[in-house]
């Protein structure tokens, strides 16, 4: 099905009574979530998403602690601004949601690897260790793989 189609079926299925109540509710969503990224800092917005809107509470989803400690610190400006673009907001709530954006998060299959000098300092730190030391058994799990490179 082509775009075109897709659009002219999508606005079709908007007007039936069915299905009515399911668009509106996604355009205020949209509405919402354009005055979120309007509200709160530029370096938040690709990590924050509205998760629901519905009497007076609106639902913050954000993809780390971190953006949710900073957001928490912004709330008295997003709230201030949100309602001053007539949405009638009481309350917000922040949850975690890691998967919100997965465009965003770090390539998971690249493993990190210890530099040259962290690998070498950390092989003299393990060459003091006593033999029966769990410290040093799980350090030389770790640099097995840098001594594999070698």
């Amino acid at each position: 099905m082509s775009a075109h189609n897709l659009s002219n079926y999508l606005t079709l299925l908007s007007k039936t009574p069915d299905y009515e109540h399911i668009f509106i509710k996604a355009k205020q969503l949209i509405e919402i979530q354009k005055a979120l990224l309007k509200a709160i800092p530029a370096q938040l917005q690709e990590h924050c998403a509205v998760g629901r809107y519905a009497d007076g509470l609106l639902l913050i989803y954000v993809n780390s602690g971190a953006v949710a400690a900073r957001l928490r610190n912004a709330l008295p400006s997003i709230h201030q601004q949100m309602n001053k673009d007539g949405f009638d907001i009481h309350h917000i709530k922040i949850s975690l949601q890691p998967s919100i954006h997965p465009g965003s998060t770090r390539n998971p299959s690249r493993k990190p690897r210890l530099s040259r000098a962290a690998a070498d300092h950390l092989n003299q730190f393990t060459a003091n260790l006593p033999p029966q030391s769990p410290l040093k058994s799980s350090l030389e799990l770790l640099l097995a793989p840098s001594k594999s490179t070698t």
